[in-house]
Parts: structure tokens; C-alpha cells; sequence
């Protein structure tokens, strides 16, 4: 390589070195905000809980719409205790199986990535 070429070569790898970094920072500090506005899903959702035996009862959550959330997991509380049904992942009617020991229920939807509660409800079980 020529003289005047490496004194550009070297002037060139020296500014990559500090521009790359900088434009990495910068579209990390710039990057837009996630969706914080939850109301707008809960309007996406319906439940429905029935009996199925004297213990058992099936509660039905349906995804009308896609989700606005990245991710979305079913919890039923009961005794400030929550147990994990499942994940909600597109359209569609999701189906999962509880024991019963109360007439009412308390279904939590939950983004587990922010952290953050997506909804509440608290469904009476049908005897059907």
C-alpha cells in the first residue's frame, strides 16, 4: 500500500472505531417506547368460566384481536396465591382446566417481559 493511501486507511478505521459506538448509543438512548398504554387490550379479551365436574371447571379467554403486548400469561389467583394456566400467544379461544374450591375466581393477565399486569377480572363459575 502507498504512502498516502495508508495515512487515509488509518484515518478511516480511526473514525469508524469512534462512530460506530457513537450511532450504537444513540439508537439505544433514541429507541421509541413500548406500548404503556394497557387499556386499550383489555378491550381485546373475553372470559368465561364453567363447571365441568363437582372439582374441575374450564375457563375460556379469547384473544379478539392481535396482541399489543409482547407477551401475555394467563394466571388464576385465588388465596394470594396465583398459579400459571398459560400463555396467550395469537387469536382465539384458549381453553385451560382449574380445580374449584370457591364460586368465585380472579383471572390475571400479565406481561412477564415489562413486568407489568395487563388486567384483572373476577368471573363467577356457571354450572352448566
Amino acid at each position: 500500500m502507498i504512502r498516502p493511501l495508508r495515512k487515509y486507511h488509518f484515518f478511516i478505521w480511526r473514525m469508524v472505531a469512534v462512530v460506530i459506538p457513537v450511532i450504537f448509543i444513540l439508537s439505544l438512548l433514541l429507541r421509541p417506547d413500548s406500548i404503556s398504554n394497557y387499556d386499550q387490550v383489555k378491550n381485546d379479551f373475553s372470559f368465561d368460566v364453567k363447571k365441568l365436574t363437582n372439582s374441575t371447571a374450564q375457563v375460556t379467554v379469547e384473544l379478539k384481536n392481535p396482541l399489543q403486548v409482547p407477551s401475555c400469561l394467563v394466571y388464576i389467583s385465588s388465596n394470594s396465591k396465583d398459579v400459571l394456566l398459560g400463555e396467550v400467544t395469537h387469536r382465539g379461544a384458549y381453553r385451560f382446566e382449574i380445580p374449584v374450591d370457591q364460586e368465585n375466581i380472579t383471572v390475571k393477565l400479565y406481561d412477564a417481559i415489562h413486568k407489568k399486569e395487563i388486567m384483572r377480572t373476577e368471573l363467577t363459575i356457571n354450572n352448566k
